[in-house]
């Protein structure tokens, strides 16, 4: 054999072991060894790249090379791939010699079987690679021919190497090209990049260094290659060192190279994958497999072969149920279908979601990870609430249908804003979809308010993920079009979105922009920010009031904002009365969502003060205002917080207990919000006597809140509850830390008062329920007390001084002073022996005392005195 040719091929980052395996079946068709290789990926990883890396090191070596590149253009064309086969496989005279040897008569099909008959007896005898890229894409003429072709070439020595997102099974059996006798295929899938690899990709591509950070824009499209390069010459257009204001462009470039390529793979993916992605953009992660296969039309088989194909191609994410990997895809997807289309799609989705919600009777049935309400539904409930959704069907029935009459943009989008607001009780992710069709296909300065408006109700559901999202892309295609002065309460719902949101810090608007206080809007976020932080009370409480003195200005989540830092920092009154005035005007405007919201902040407040059955009044009006099934599944961890938590506060534990059991949060869809939930089991734990499972809840919620720099305690005072569960657990020292430590955060924040009357009244929340609580009873006295409570009266000198042991410590220390052990504490008791020891431990602290010895003397000598 002929030596081979050097090849020095260009690195590519990431695919080497792929490489090498090909490379070791172009050696094998070196000595006369017959091959099939697949290489599949998800969208923009690289397929194609490596498939010319295969080629040239072929053509390199020697061997004929045929390769077709299928796309959505030439997919209408009969034999498009097999014509670009035999055009790179043989010279254009010798194509020529071979047309002119056929018939005149001959049918278009018969010259390209003679073709390719003639084809494999010219290449007979020596080694031949066809290569085919995007085999998805092919003509089904063309599949037909391939399968036949690289099956009866196999008599020689051929490599047969094609590309395809989707298995080739699928492709294959849409085209009816199934072979004739099976072959051993070999696949070899493309990975994400590596966090390193991908930073490689990126340098070798701008020609220098970049900041970690700057890859964070790129993993919001899967680190894959094509996204990267998108990114790098975006950075290299720039021209200037990378700030935030560059940030949304380069995620603007990210999303375009990803969307672009999940686009032309579309065009070749078979009918009943098609039908799942429109469905799954349609109907989300709010219906059940079942029923989006119903709303997709396909069985249970068609089903789940779909499923494999939209992962396979990186369109799906990786839960148990379907959904886009990409929120902001859904308008991509959608925009690909006709008005009726849609239309008819999004009716049947909102058949599907009532038929769902009547057929049963609590929150964690109707959305599956989210808690009841704080009632359960009973029949009249359900009666209730069939009269006004009938009168919503007409609503949006004649709503959708005065879509398809010819009107202004500006006025479209103020029908879609009625029909977004119409569909949120029956059919919520129809409604965001609305909202954000509005913002992305409608921008234009006539529209201006509506777009604002529109993304004030997205935001207002509670996707704070998405939301950021398509503000970010509105914010950087409206710097042209629109006024700063206009653009600055957008970039405060920005602010807000990624505030609510955990994640990337990269992926929102520039924060710098939305800090500015030259807009109310601006300073309602700004006053929220420093509250969760717990910095400049005094600043948060005039930036939060000068906010709400112009509330027609101020979007309703804004204003939610602000008066979340009013109650935080201990304006108890004026924070209430602003939530209050906010759930009238937002009902007023049809916003359900923000009004809900509203009515839970407060619901939260009254908590924290202690009034349990206010709270409870104030979650039946939240969930009566929108259905629990319209709940955000990233809002819901809220609602499941408030609503144990007040139980718990009402001593209804047994009912906290199943609102608990039933609130199940998505761990793919975590956000800042779930730590409110993580809260509110912890102290269930502290309850059933499991401090160390309170313990890692505690400090997984604290870990939560410090990621989103949540500092301040008067949000949750979860060290308060972890102190408690240290104590149980024997670490004393580490339970004082954490209560001085929260102390002083509360101090420098400038809520002393406030702080430890709401810690005394967290406290004896766990005490009334059966906890051990060293310092409940110090907690109690008066100089604890809020200004917001009744004043207590003055302590009476002469009075005996009050009894430090709790009640559980007191009935421990009598039976030690009785001369029974611990083991017949225990027993006596109906306590574990453990618990016996820790409650000595706290008597020991209290009085002072060292040993069992010493307590037995120091009881006897208040016995005397008394």
């Amino acid at each position: 054999m002929t030596a081979t040719p050097a090849f020095v091929p260009a690195q590519l980052v990431g695919r080497q072991a792929v490489l090498d395996t090909l490379d070791g079946f172009v050696r094998r068709l070196e000595d006369g060894v017959s091959d099939i290789a697949v290489v599949t990926g998800p969208v923009g990883s690289g397929r194609s790249a490596v498939l010319d890396r295969v080629v040239d090191r072929a053509r390199a070596s020697g061997l004929a090379v045929g390769v077709a590149r299928c796309s959505p253009r030439e997919s209408q064309l009969p034999y498009g791939a097999i014509t670009q086969l035999l055009g790179t496989l043989c010279r254009p005279s010798r194509i020529g010699a071979l047309a002119s040897g056929i018939g005149p008569t001959s049918r278009p099909t018969d010259t390209v079987a003679r073709m390719c008959d003639t084809l494999l007896t010219l290449s007979a005898g020596r080694p031949v690679l066809l290569a085919v890229d995007d085999l998805h894409l092919a003509d089904p003429h063309s599949l037909r021919r391939l399968v036949d072709l690289i099956h009866r070439a196999r008599q020689g020595a051929v490599l047969g190497l094609v590309t395809s997102p989707v298995p080739v099974r699928q492709v294959l059996d849409a085209a009816g090209a199934r072979p004739a006798a099976p072959s051993s295929v070999h696949t070899l899938r493309l990975d994400a990049l590596t966090t390193a690899e991908a930073r490689s990709v990126v340098e070798a591509r701008v020609g220098h260094p970049v900041q970690r950070s700057v890859l964070t824009v790129a993993g919001v499209a899967g680190w894959s290659p094509a996204v990267l390069h998108a990114v790098a010459d975006r950075i290299t257009a720039l021209g200037r060192p990378l700030d935030t204001d560059a940030v949304p462009q380069l995620i603007a470039a990210a999303r375009t190279a990803w969307s672009t390529r999940a686009l032309t793979t579309l065009h070749g993916l078979p009918k009943n994958v098609v039908a799942l992605l429109r469905a799954t953009a349609v109907g989300g992660h709010q219906l059940e497999p079942a029923r989006l296969a119903a709303l997709a039309g396909l069985d249970a088989t068609a089903f789940a072969d779909a499923v494999d194909a939209l992962r396979a191609c990186g369109l799906l994410a990786d839960t148990d149920i379907p959904r886009l990997r990409h929120p902001w895809f859904a308008d991509d997807v959608l925009a690909g279908m006709t008005g009726p289309e849609r239309d008819r799609l999004h009716r049947r989705a909102a058949s599907l979601q009532g038929q769902e919600g009547a057929r049963v009777g609590t929150v964690a049935e109707m959305l599956g990870d989210v808690t009841s309400l704080v009632r359960s539904w009973t029949a009249s409930d359900l009666a209730a609430s069939s009269r006004p959704r009938h009168t919503a069907d007409i609503t949006t029935a004649s709503l959708r249908h005065s879509l398809c009459e010819p009107v202004t943009e500006a006025e479209r989008a103020r029908r879609l804003i009625r029909l977004a607001t119409a569909e949120a009780v029956t059919a919520p992710q129809a409604a965001d979809g609305r909202l954000r069709q509005v913002m992305l296909r409608h921008l234009s300065r006539e529209t201006w308010p509506d777009v604002l408006n529109a993304a004030d109700l997205l935001l207002s559901r509670g996707d704070a993920e998405t939301a950021r999202w398509v503000i970010a892309d509105v914010h950087q295609r409206a710097l042209t079009k629109i006024p700063d002065e206009e653009l600055r309460p957008l970039r405060a719902l920005g602010r807000l979105a990624h505030k609510e949101k955990g994640g990337l810090p990269l992926v929102a608007p520039p924060p710098v922009h939305s800090d500015r206080t030259g807009h109310p809007a601006q300073s309602a976020v700004l006053a929220w920010t420093l509250a969760t932080r717990g910095d400049e009370r005094d600043r948060v409480l005039e930036l939060a009031r000068t906010a709400l003195d112009e509330p027609a200005t101020v979007p309703f989540m804004c204003r939610i904002a602000a008066a979340r830092a009013l109650l935080s920092a201990d304006d108890i009154p004026a924070g209430l009365d602003r939530l209050d005035a906010v759930a009238a005007d937002a009902r007023g405007a049809d916003a359900l969502a923000a009004a809900a919201q509203a009515l839970l902040s407060r619901a939260e407040e009254q908590i924290r003060l202690g009034h349990g059955e206010a709270a409870l009044r104030e979650l039946t009006a939240a969930t009566r205002t929108l259905p629990p099934a319209s709940w955000h599944c990233l809002l819901a961890p809220r609602l499941a917080a408030a609503e144990v938590l007040a139980l718990l506060r009402c001593g209804r534990v047994d009912e906290a207990r199943r609102a608990s059991e039933r609130a199940r949060s998505r761990p793919e869809g975590h956000s800042v919000t779930t730590a409110f939930l993580l809260y509110a089991r912890a102290e269930l734990a502290l309850i059933d006597r499991d401090a160390a499972r309170a313990l890692l809840l505690l400090e997984e919620c604290g870990r939560m809140l410090r990621a989103k720099r949540w500092r301040n305690p008067m949000l949750i005072p979860w060290r308060s509850a972890a102190a408690v569960a240290h104590h149980h657990l024997g670490a004393a020292t580490t339970a004082d830390d954490l209560l001085v430590k929260e102390r002083e955060v509360a101090e420098r924040w400038g809520t002393p008062g406030a702080f430890t009357a709401l810690r005394a009244r967290t406290h004896e929340a766990l005490a009334r329920n059966g906890v051990e609580v060293p310092w409940a009873h110090a907690e109690s006295v008066p100089s604890a007390r809020s200004a917001h409570d009744t004043p207590a009266a003055m302590p009476d000198a002469t009075a005996p001084a009050p009894d430090p042991l709790t009640p559980s410590e007191r009935d421990v220390a009598d039976l030690v002073l009785a001369g029974l052990t611990n083991r017949e504490i225990a027993r006596h008791l109906g306590l574990a022996t453990r618990t016996v020891e820790l409650r000595l431990t706290h008597t020991y602290r209290k009085l002072g005392v060292k040993g069992r010895t010493a307590l037995v003397a120091h009881l006897r000598a208040r016995q005397e005195d008394d």
